[in-house]
């Protein structure tokens, strides 16, 4: 749309400071004279636009030109920035790319630009450990399929190992935990369902268009999933030398450091494959306390695990 462009145009005068039409049209796909236009249509609504000849020359906004920044402090527009460029790493969008040029804009005061000021005391990396360049694509993928209302298939694999072929009508993508997750209707189920993108192979975008079943995030309650009612209450004991792991994966005050320096963890889980997975990775350096199921469930496994090494001929 012609006032998205004119719009953008300002933008990139702002922050780039001088450029040639022949850019801007190349930027935009349009022809010179429409750009040209562009300019005058820009000038007219009050943002002073100078042209300068020769080899260095172009157009730009007359230097003496600022957008207010209203009721923001640098602090503020510097911690939105750190954020959106967080957003970046894990996510290619030309929306964000946008809205980071507007806030450079903004950042800048006077005479004196982003880069030349301290650098942010956080930075936002919402990258999964690992990532590739795989992962980024599939994300991508999703996100323009949701953008589109395109149907997606793909085969699913399952925690206990079976893989199942799921045709799926995306609704949002979640990144929770540094993993990202694709919420929405399977129609397999008919009902919603989260998948871990981690889990997802042979994805493809089906050409068949879906109205949403519901209205509004409001409506999806895709948090249940991760608040299901199937937990369960554990109290566990670890020994010192694995404190520093106990400490990264459980809440602080769900840990309890006795005198001997072994250490209690009571919490709530939910009651699944990966629990059990999890308590195992510990080998000798826990002792569950509670609940006795899941004691012995851990017992029974240790005791088949010994089995397969004395049945072979170590």
């Amino acid at each position: 749309m012609k006032v998205e462009r004119l719009l953008a145009i300002v933008i990139m005068l702002l922050n780039k400071r001088r450029m040639r039409a022949s850019e801007l049209a190349r930027h935009f796909e349009v022809s010179l004279r429409t750009i040209y236009r562009d300019l005058e249509a820009i000038n007219t609504a009050g943002i002073p636009i100078v042209a300068y000849p020769g080899s260095n020359g172009g157009y730009e906004i007359m230097e003496s030109f600022t957008i207010d920044r209203q009721y923001l402090s640098f602090e503020e527009l510097s911690t939105v920035l750190a954020a959106l460029k967080g957003v970046q790493t894990s996510i290619s969008d030309k929306q964000v790319q946008h809205l980071l040029e507007k806030i450079k804009t903004l950042i800048t005061n006077g005479s004196e630009a982003i880069g030349t000021r301290q650098n942010h005391p956080i930075v936002y990396d919402f990258n999964p450990w690992g990532s590739t360049e795989e992962s980024m694509r599939r994300v991508n993928q999703l996100r323009e399929a949701i953008e589109n209302r395109l149907r997606v298939s793909f085969v699913y694999s399952k925690l206990q190992g079976d893989q199942v072929s799921r045709t799926v009508e995306p609704i949002t993508l979640v990144l929770k935990g540094y993993v990202w997750y694709l919420y929405g209707y399977c129609l397999w189920r008919q009902a919603y369902r989260l998948f871990r993108l981690s889990r997802m192979s042979s994805v493809t975008t089906v050409a068949e268009h879906f109205q949403p079943h519901a209205t509004g995030m409001d409506a999806l309650k895709w948090l249940e999933e991760w608040n299901s009612p199937d937990q369960i209450s554990l109290v566990l004991e670890f020994s010192p030398s694995v404190a520093v792991r106990v400490r990264d994966m459980f809440r602080p005050e769900a840990v309890t450091a006795k005198e001997n320096g072994m250490l209690v963890v009571q919490t709530q889980v939910a009651d699944d494959e990966w629990l059990y997975g999890m308590l195992l990775s510990f080998g000798d350096s826990l002792r569950v306390v509670e609940p006795d199921r899941v004691r012995h469930r851990l017992y029974e496994t240790v005791k088949k695990m010994v089995a397969n090494y004395e049945s072979s001929q170590c």
